[in-house]
C-alpha cells in the first residue's frame, strides 16, 4: 500500500520528536518534569477544542448532578494534566531502572502479599487496569517488583514510534503483544502460570465479541475477554492502579480480586465478572475523577438509534443488529 508524502513526512517528524523526548526527558529533574506536565496539560485543555468538549460532555453525563459546571471544568483540566504527566513520564521511563522502584513507587499495605498468594495458585493471573493515574508506569512497577507482565497493546500507527515505545515498555521484563489475534497467545500464557495485563476501559466491538454493559447508567460496548479467558483457564483476576501521591510518587494498589465460579453457567458468569470490574472502575472514578481519561469517547456507540442521554459524539451503527441476539446485552450492576 502506497504511503502519501505527507504521511511519510508526518511520521518522520513524530519519530524525531519521540527520539528527542526519550533522550531529553530522562535527564530532566523530576520536579521540573511534573511542572512541565501541568503546563502542557493546561495548554492542551485550552487548545484541544474537540477533546475538551468530549471530556466536558462525559463529565456532565457522569457527574452533572453532583458537581457544578465550574467544578466539572476544573476536573476536566486536571484530567488533561494527568494525561500529560503520563505521556511525559512515559518518555522519561528509562530513568526508572536507574532510580529504582522505591524512588517512584510504593505498594499499598498487603498488595505484594496478595500478588504472591494469587501467583501461588499456579493458575495464571489476569491483571486489569484502566486509563487511570499512570497506567504505563503501573506495569513497569510490577516488573521491577519481580512480576513481569505480558500486556496487550494497541499498535501505534507509526511503526518507528511503535518500536521506540515497545523498547521502553519492555525494559522491566515485560512483553507486548498486539490486540489483534491476541486471544490464543493469552490463553497459552495463562496456562504457563504467567501474568497478562489488560487495559479494559476501552471500547470493544461486536465483531470482537463485545457486548453492551451498563457503565454509569448507560450501556457501552465492553470487552468480555476477561471472563472468557478466566473460565477457560481458571486464572485469577485482580484489579490494579497507580495512584498519584502528593510527593510525586505513585501508590500501587493491587486489588480487589474479581471472584467467580467455574461451575456456573458460563454466559452468566462472564456477565458477573464483567460487571464486577466495571463497578470497581466506577468506584475509582468517583473517588478521584481527575485521574481518569475523560477525553476518551467511552460512550461512542449506542445500542439504539435514539440519542437519549448519550453524549453528542455517540452514534448508532445499524450493522450491529445482525449480532444483537448473540452479542448485545445490557446488564445493570
Amino acid at each position: 500500500m502506497k504511503v502519501s508524502l505527507w504521511k511519510r513526512v508526518r511520521q518522520l517528524i513524530e519519530t524525531v520528536l519521540c527520539r528527542i523526548g526519550f533522550v531529553l526527558f530522562p535527564r530532566i529533574p523530576y520536579r521540573v518534569l511534573l511542572m512541565l506536565a501541568r503546563g502542557a496539560g493546561a495548554l492542551a485543555f485550552c487548545l484541544a477544542r474537540r477533546e475538551r468538549h468530549v471530556a466536558l460532555a462525559n463529565l456532565k453525563l457522569v457527574l452533572g448532578k453532583k458537581y457544578s459546571e465550574r467544578v466539572r471544568t476544573r476536573i476536566a483540566r486536571a484530567s488533561f494534566q494527568s494525561f500529560a504527566r503520563t505521556a511525559l513520564e512515559s518518555l522519561a521511563s528509562r530513568r526508572l531502572v536507574k532510580d529504582g522502584v522505591d524512588r517512584h513507587f510504593e505498594f499499598s499495605p498487603g498488595s505484594l502479599e496478595r500478588l504472591s498468594n494469587l501467583m501461588a495458585r499456579n493458575k495464571g493471573l489476569i491483571a486489569l487496569t484502566f486509563h487511570y493515574g499512570n497506567w504505563e508506569w503501573l506495569s513497569l512497577a510490577w516488573g521491577m517488583a519481580g512480576y513481569p507482565v505480558t500486556a496487550v497493546a494497541q499498535p501505534i500507527k507509526n511503526p518507528q514510534v511503535e518500536a521506540l515505545f515497545r523498547q521502553t515498555r519492555e525494559q522491566a521484563g515485560h512483553r507486548l503483544i498486539h490486540r489483534k489475534h491476541a486471544a490464543r497467545q493469552l490463553y497459552k500464557i495463562l496456562k504457563r502460570n504467567e501474568i497478562i495485563g489488560l487495559l479494559v476501559d476501552l471500547n470493544s466491538s461486536v465483531d470482537e465479541g463485545g457486548a453492551f454493559y451498563s457503565f454509569f447508567g448507560l450501556p457501552v460496548l465492553t470487552t468480555r475477554a476477561v471472563g472468557l479467558l478466566a473460565l477457560r483457564t481458571g486464572a485469577s483476576i485482580v484489579c490494579s492502579v497507580a495512584w498519584p501521591q502528593p510527593d510525586g510518587r505513585y501508590r500501587i494498589e493491587i486489588g480487589p480480586e474479581i471472584s467467580y465460579h467455574l461451575q456456573n453457567d458460563s454466559e452468566q458468569e462472564v456477565d458477573a465478572i464483567t460487571c464486577q470490574w466495571l463497578a470497581h472502575c466506577e468506584s475509582l472514578i468517583l473517588r478521584r475523577p481527575e485521574f481518569w481519561m475523560w477525553m476518551y469517547k467511552r460512550w461512542k456507540v449506542r445500542p439504539s438509534p435514539e440519542q437519549g442521554a448519550y453524549p453528542f459524539y455517540s452514534f448508532y451503527d445499524p450493522n450491529m443488529e445482525r449480532g444483537r441476539k448473540l452479542n448485545i446485552r445490557s446488564v445493570t450492576h
